[in-house]
Parts: structure tokens; C-alpha cells; sequence
């Protein structure tokens, strides 16, 4: 007489598929949250290391990389225009958004080259014109 095997009704937990599918899920939650807690104390650790120049990079390169996300961003929304109207509105909006962002990265980073000319002692070059026959000759 053959024997019956008899199915378990409950599964262990971490051997089921929902179980593993729980524990991924929440394996990778505290990874991404680790990771950025790890990236903000590195960040907050290297403040005192920071130079003007790193700075005035890093605020560049989030500006142009803002204006291009808004400038995607506006193309895109702004091709809807045929089926809803406030997308246009806000496509126009991004790009306004987006030449804002690039007027700021222009001016921020002018006035800081400016200040740290002045804080290092620089003065301008002055500017010569082509017109003029030969350059003035430097002060002794």
C-alpha cells in the first residue's frame, strides 16, 4: 500500500516566497538607507577640507545639470499641448525654470571669481582695444 505524503499546511516563514520576497524588500530599504546616511557623513566630515573652487565647481554642476533635467523635462511636456493645455503651461514654466537656473550658475559663479580675485589681491586686466595703435606700457 503506497504511503501518503502529507502536505504541510503552513510553510515556515523564511522559507516561503512571500517571506523571501518581505526580506529583499527590506534588505534593500536598509541598504539605501545606510548608504545615505554613510554619503552625509562623508559629506559633513570633508566640510572643513572644502576650498572655494570645490564649491564654486560643485554649485556649477548642479546648475547645469538641474537646467538639463528641466530642459528634458520642458520638451517633453510642452509636446502635449494638443491634448491638455496646462501641459503647455507647465512645459513653459520648466524652460523658465531651467534659463533661471543657468542665469543663477552665471552670475553665482562670476561674483565668486570676482571675490576671490579680491581676496587674493588681483586686479583686472584692463581691456585694450584694437583701435589703439600700441598697448600703454606697464608701470615700473
Amino acid at each position: 500500500m503506497p504511503t501518503l505524503k502529507l502536505k504541510p499546511k503552513h510553510r515556515p516563514f523564511c522559507f516561503s516566497v512571500k517571506g523571501h520576497v518581505k526580506m529583499l524588500r527590506l534588505d534593500i530599504i536598509n541598504s539605501v538607507v545606510t548608504a545615505i546616511f554613510m554619503m552625509t557623513i562623508s559629506v559633513l566630515a570633508l566640510i572643513p577640507e572644502t576650498t572655494t573652487f570645490m564649491i564654486l565647481g560643485g554649485d556649477l554642476i548642479n546648475s547645469f545639470i538641474t537646467a538639463v533635467f528641466l530642459l528634458v523635462v520642458a520638451i517633453l511636456t510642452m509636446q502635449e499641448k494638443d491634448r491638455r493645455h496646462l501641459f503647455y503651461v507647465g512645459g513653459t514654466l520648466c524652460l523658465t525654470a531651467a534659463i533661471l537656473c543657468l542665469v543663477d550658475a552665471t552670475l553665482v559663479t562670476k561674483t565668486m571669481r570676482n571675490n576671490m580675485k579680491r581676496a587674493l589681491g588681483m586686479e583686472k586686466e584692463p581691456d585694450y582695444s584694437l583701435a589703439s595703435a600700441e598697448p600703454p606700457k606697464p608701470a615700473q
